[in-house]
């Protein structure tokens, strides 16, 4: 099932967890179950589930038909009653993932979708969306994945190496902070070099 969280499970890959943790307390719970034949039955899910997943990878009939599809239930701030029914949602399920987002009238909303894990994804009118710098005609500074370079007074060369990142760049940090490797808590730092440094609190 790779990384997804519980939520984002579909039924099937649901029911098989809960099945694999059912066939695994068998031998648990009694000592006359041989522990193969728990083993043999936790396997065949295991690839039954690999097979679907597969299936479901190649094919969007089957992908449609087993998970279904998403659902589109507010269109320009109007709610699709025929939508909700036939996903047994009420509107209040609705208005509450909707102030989960922080939007309390519908008439902010452009489009709902109700996922195919029954999550609630949700766009809104471009009057009612937060302002970004593009909007005002900034540019935006690139930024990487923070790494941390340096923790409790020392380098953490192995992940320096790996990042790629120069010891150049991260002494020109030090001299520019005004500060000593073994003063600095934290160091975090990015491939466009920005960068997050903290000092230890003098005790």
């Amino acid at each position: 099932m790779g990384k997804r969280q519980l939520g984002e499970l579909q039924p099937t890959e649901l029911v098989i967890t809960i099945l694999l943790s059912e066939i695994a307390s068998i031998p648990m719970e009694n000592n006359d179950v041989p522990m193969i034949n728990s083993i043999f039955a936790a396997l065949l899910l295991v690839c039954l589930e690999i097979i679907n997943s597969v299936i479901i990878m190649k094919s969007t009939k089957v992908r449609y038909l087993l998970q279904g599809k998403p659902a589109i239930v507010i269109n320009d701030g109007t709610l699709d009653q025929k939508k909700l029914k036939a996903l047994r949602f009420t509107a209040d399920d609705i208005l509450d993932q909707l102030r989960q987002k922080d939007i309390f009238e519908l008439e902010q909303v452009q489009y709902a979708v109700v996922e195919t894990n029954g999550s609630l994804s949700v766009m809104k009118k471009g009057q009612y969306d937060s302002p970004t710098n593009s909007s005002f005609g900034f540019k935006s500074e690139k930024q990487g994945i923070p790494i941390l370079v340096a923790n409790d007074g020392k380098y953490i060369e192995t992940v320096i190496k790996e990042c790629g990142f120069k010891m150049k760049t991260i002494e020109k940090i030090l001299k520019k902070e005004e500060v000593d490797i073994s003063e600095v808590l934290i160091l975090l730092l990015d491939k466009y070099d920005n960068y997050t440094l903290i000092k230890k609190e003098k005790s």
